[in-house]
């Protein structure tokens, strides 16, 4: 009956309404719209008619509402609030509030209420069933309050940037990373925090986002902490100026300071580990290396040496020179990669100097083969392309350990060629030349991998470096190279190098470059005393003075007093560096041709920078017949 009826939480105010539908656009409450809750009472709270809106709201009929008090169905914790309620009608003559409902049903509604009394005592009281708008705004409450906690409490920093690039907000976990309080920042210039080494990349990201609404973009950089210190951030920026949510730049920053310390320390161990490994593998290739020479040593020094056994020697301890000069290339073309000094090779040509040295490294059980057209010309570093095809060479060889075929071929190419293994943008630009083995082949899992530095299969170890540096190099010469293999089919690698057209008149090649040279006197400044021995002792053998020092003080008395024409210095002294030795005889002798040798790869860039033309360079071990060449090539300039 009326106590299944609950009204609640009356709350009365005397000011201007708030009920719009009672008095929208200036209609009288008498005409309320007929969706309208409408009622009336005494001032005793007797209900004395109640329309059918209303009725319908309460789930309940008229009948069992007229004629009883509101007190008679009010919880009695609300009796005091029905009181202020009768006594502001009576006070006022205007009550206005809002009302909490359950009806029958239990549905829990909530009413925004108007009362006003007329001249008879009689209350009229109009009400709108606001139940949704409640719940939705209650709803943004929450969500405003759910939201603002995740903001507080996210270790993230959350920004905005005004389009003049002063922060407008700090999240307070910019107290926490970076330790400046929000009012510390507040109209600051965002880009005032920015390590000066980033700035330049960080403005340029604010003026894209800046032009760019709705952009999305990240960008990594490191803000000043409030001690002086430096952090790293991974930044993301939103510009929602065209959205209309903000007139401003929105940047979620995160802390990746611990990643970057935990990046830096993987890629050392990294480093380390490849160190190690390559020490490793350069350790073993270099014994094998030494061990090729050992034995030949021994029995060349014999008294009973007969000249077959010195010849034999002679020959194995110049092929493992060989092989050692190629691992050290493999090292440094990979450490430090230099330009590569490019001119047209006919191929044809070339492979009759390079054959000789492949048929040696593949010994008696290997057959080779070659397919190469003759006037066939790239455009190349010849020594970098017989170290990678040595490299090739070499891999075939232990790919056939009990013997087979390996065949060299070179072909021009259509432009409509296309080829399973990869693809080669306007092939008829190109030379390929394929290295086809009969070996065991390369299984499918690895042979991704085959170009990758310090990976090899070989069970014999290796260097690892070797197809990485051929990989380099034809990327170095505008080429590229490709591997086709299957296990049990062989592998083929091809080269793929720009088409070069021979030139009609070649320049003759000096074939004895010491016949070439007029009498002269070469000071070589070498602390190896072996590596100064030898070189003279050859030089002697045609016809040259040579004169040796150690050191490069030691140097600057020789050339007063033994007035060399060529200089051949090394850069590794013991008391300074070749570069001061340099510099010494420049100012006294600046025209005296100097020939720098090393074994460092990285000497060759300050070299380039002396921009000498009476300077060259030549990487050790190097043949004398190389240094002759120089030598000549020094002197013509400066003969009369």
């Amino acid at each position: 009956m009326l106590r299944e009826l609950e009204l609640t939480g009356i709350i009365t105010a005397t000011k201007a309404p708030s009920l719009e539908t009672v008095e929208e656009s200036g209609r009288p409450a008498s005409r309320a719209a007929a969706f309208d809750l409408i009622w009336t009472h005494d001032y005793e709270g007797c209900i004395l008619s109640i329309n059918s809106a209303a009725c319908e709201a309460l789930g309940m009929p008229a009948g069992l509402l007229i004629g009883k008090s509101i007190l008679d169905f009010l919880p009695r914790d609300t009796a005091s609030g029905i009181a202020n309620y009768m006594e502001t009608l009576r006070r006022e003559g205007l009550a206005v509030g809002m009302m909490k409902v359950t009806s029958r049903a239990g549905r829990r509604q909530i009413w925004e209420c108007r009362s006003t009394p007329d001249s008879e005592g009689v209350v009229r009281g109009v009400a709108r069933d606001v139940t949704e708008r409640e719940d939705a705004l209650r709803a943004v409450r929450h969500s405003e309050e759910h939201f603002r906690s995740i903001i507080e409490n996210v270790s993230d920093i959350i920004a905005i940037v005004e389009l003049d690039g002063r922060l407008r907000y700090g999240s307070p976990s910019i107290g926490r990373v970076l330790g400046y309080s929000r009012a510390d920042l507040f109209g600051m210039q965002a880009i005032d925090l920015i390590h000066p080494d980033d700035s330049g990349r960080a403005a340029a990201f604010l003026a894209h986002q800046m032009a760019v609404p709705a952009a999305i973009q990240g960008i990594e950089l490191r803000a000043r902490h409030r001690d002086g210190t430096w952090v790293s951030f991974d930044i993301v920026a939103t510009n929602l100026v065209k959205n209309g949510q903000t007139s401003a730049i929105i940047v979620n920053a995160r802390d990746i300071s611990e990643r970057k310390i935990l990046e830096t320390q993987l890629a050392q161990a990294n480093r380390l580990g490849g160190l190690g490994r390559l020490a490793a593998t350069v350790a073993h290739e270099f014994n094998n290396v030494l061990m090729g020479m050992q034995p030949f040593a021994e029995l060349m020094q014999r008294p009973d040496a007969t000249p077959q056994i010195i010849s034999k020697g002679s020959w194995h301890i110049a092929n493992s020179i060989k092989r050692g000069k190629r691992i050290v290339l493999d090292i440094l073309r990979f450490a430090q990669p230099h330009i590569p000094e490019r001119s047209v090779i006919d191929l044809n040509e070339w492979w009759k100097t390079f054959a000789p040295e492949a048929e040696a490294v593949l010994g008696n059980v290997i057959s080779l083969l070659s397919a190469i057209p003759a006037n066939l010309c790239v455009i190349a570093d010849r020594s970098q392309l017989s170290q990678v095809l040595a490299n090739l060479v070499a891999n075939a060889r232990d790919a056939m350990p009990g013997g087979g075929t390996l065949t060299v071929s070179a072909n021009t190419l259509a432009p409509s060629t296309r080829f399973p293994f990869g693809a080669v943008p306007h092939p008829e630009r190109f030379v390929q030349i394929s290295v086809r083995d009969t070996g065991h082949g390369i299984p499918a899992e690895i042979v991704d991998r085959v170009f990758e530095p310090l990976f090899t299969t070989r069970p014999s170890g290796g260097t690892g470096l070797g197809l990485a540096v051929a990989h380099q190099v034809l990327a170095q010469n505008q080429g590229s190279i490709f591997v086709e293999s299957a296990p049990g089919r062989g592998s083929t690698f091809h080269l793929f190098l720009p088409r070069g057209t021979k030139p009609l008149f070649v320049s003759a090649v000096i074939e004895s470059p010491a016949q070439s040279l007029v009498a002269i006197r070469v000071l070589i400044v070498d602390d190896e005393a072996p590596i100064a021995e030898g070189i003279a002792a050859l030089l002697e053998e045609d016809g040259i003075e040579v004169a040796s020092v150690g050191t490069g003080k030691e140097a600057a008395g020789a050339i007063a007093t033994f007035h060399p024409n060529i200089v051949l210095l090394d850069f590794g002294l013991p008391d300074m560096d070749g570069s001061e030795v340099y510099t010494r005889i420049r100012e006294t002798k600046p025209l005296l041709p100097i020939i720098f040798s090393t074994g460092h790869g990285d000497r060759r860039r300050l070299l380039d920078d002396l921009n000498d033309p009476n300077v060259r360079f030549l990487q050790k071990p190097f043949e004398v017949d190389a240094l002759l060449r120089m030598m000549a090539e020094l002197e013509r300039p400066h003969t009369p």
